[in-house]
């Protein structure tokens, strides 16, 4: 009996643990991230130059990457190693790696002008359209 009720107060607490709703993000963030399963889409397209806070949710049923890439290359065109397929760590600026699904996050960069490329590098992700542009003026 003990063990059943056991099971029971852990199978509740997970499903509780997993039905929470994302954490808003504060308010005071230049540029929202949204990362969902295969797309990014970013609330502006450009940003003036200086330290730029970005708020990253993750609206994806699984985990993702938020990488910042500085780069005069097309957005389709960053450089994948074919071994592991991600893209080569070339002109990276920022990073935040797992991402869990249904979860918020910020992070700051202090930004030159110029053009930036936003993915997600887990494998195979950037060639499946988890790629965005940000222009710094």
């Amino acid at each position: 009996m003990k063990k059943l009720a056991l099971v029971l107060l852990v199978a509740l607490f997970t499903s509780v643990s997993c039905s929470q709703a994302m954490e808003p993000l504060p308010a005071d963030v230049n540029v929202i991230v949204d990362l969902k399963d295969y797309a990014i889409t970013l609330s502006v397209a450009s940003v003036k130059a200086g330290v730029v806070k970005f708020g990253i949710r993750n609206n994806g049923a699984m985990v993702h990457d938020f990488d910042l890439f500085k780069t005069d290359l097309p957005l389709d065109k960053l450089p994948v190693d074919a071994g592991s397929a991600k893209v080569k760590m070339d002109g990276l600026v920022k990073q935040m790696i797992n991402i869990a699904a249904n979860r918020s996050t910020t992070l700051s960069a202090d930004l030159t002008p110029g053009r930036y490329v936003i993915i997600c590098n887990v494998a195979g992700h950037y060639q499946l359209q988890m790629r965005a542009e940000l222009k710094v003026e």
